[in-house]
């Protein structure tokens, strides 16, 4: 399956307390702008989003004149410039992501391989920092993309962290409407019985593998860090590569990636130390300000 093929569902939102459709509507259409980066029509956003033709056309009515969004002369929509205002006037707030940008930083120039940073979103991982190596090839991932969390290392080292029945949960809606966990290529987990022994292997390791199961012929070795955040327990951290080269160079790998581990652990305590508690926020809006 190609990258451009591969869909991911947009992840669940729980219903507010108090309603507002209009408001839940322009956020789930600047969200499917981002996600499926690509020029949208009408009937693309309705469908992407669930709201009805009618709402949607309202809400970008309200969005364009303030700049949130574009509409083309082909009448499809695209993201706006105070998209762009926005994300970077958080990140300029919130300097915690230049850190962690400067952790994988020195881990490519280490491995000079791909390394990525992200976060579990549901079922899926949100990539939040990419930055590549002297031998960096074609990968998946890219900063704010979704991915199935079964199908990569980065994913199952951050589900290693819950329990079966947690994992079970998370996945129960995918399964109640698909019968399997998406897949990507032929080699990814799709049963969620394999998926929990493979993170039962995850865990007395201490780190996650994937290999081939995102993209042929490639392969990937990732682990966690402890971000003490109540919606973000965890951040990971992960380095990918050709199969052909991962055997001569796990170890340096791994050895890299514990290091970066540590150097995450000590900025998030550093900063708890001094009352500066890292948030959910700052890691998604950091991120993102690199597209």
């Amino acid at each position: 399956m190609s990258a451009a093929s591969v869909k991911v569902p947009a992840a669940s939102v729980k219903a507010p307390k108090y309603s507002a459709p209009a408001a839940g509507c322009a956020a789930d259409v600047l969200l499917a702008l981002a996600r499926r980066g690509a020029q949208l029509s009408l009937s693309d956003l309705s469908e992407h989003t669930g709201h009805t033709k009618s709402l949607v056309y309202r809400v970008l009515a309200e969005l364009e004149p303030r700049g949130y969004v574009t509409k083309l002369e082909t009448g499809q929509y695209t993201l706006g410039l105070a998209t762009v205002e926005l994300g970077g006037a958080f990140a300029v707030q919130m300097p915690l992501m230049a850190s962690l940008r400067r952790v994988c930083r020195r881990l490519a120039k280490l491995t000079e391989e791909t390394v990525n940073l992200g976060v579990l979103q549901g079922d899926q991982v949100l990539y939040l920092v990419r930055e590549e190596g002297g031998r960096s090839v074609f990968a998946l991932s890219t900063v704010g993309k979704l991915l199935p969390a079964n199908a990569v290392a980065l994913g199952k080292a951050l589900l290693a962290l819950h329990t079966d029945d947690q994992l079970r949960d998370i996945f129960a809606a995918q399964l109640g409407q698909h019968g399997q966990l998406t897949a990507i290529t032929h080699d990814t987990i799709t049963s969620v019985d394999e998926l929990i022994a493979e993170l039962g292997r995850v865990r007395d390791a201490g780190h996650a593998e994937e290999h081939g199961e995102a993209v042929a012929g490639r392969c990937c070795i990732a682990v966690t860090a402890p971000f003490r955040q109540v919606q973000t327990r965890a951040v990971g951290i992960s380095v990918s590569m050709n199969e052909a080269r991962f055997a001569g160079a796990r170890e340096m790998v791994l050895n890299g990636l514990q290091e970066a581990r540590d150097q995450i652990a000590r900025e998030v305590r550093g900063r708890a130390a001094v009352g500066e508690e890292a948030s959910t926020a700052e890691l998604m809006i950091g991120g993102i300000s690199q597209w």
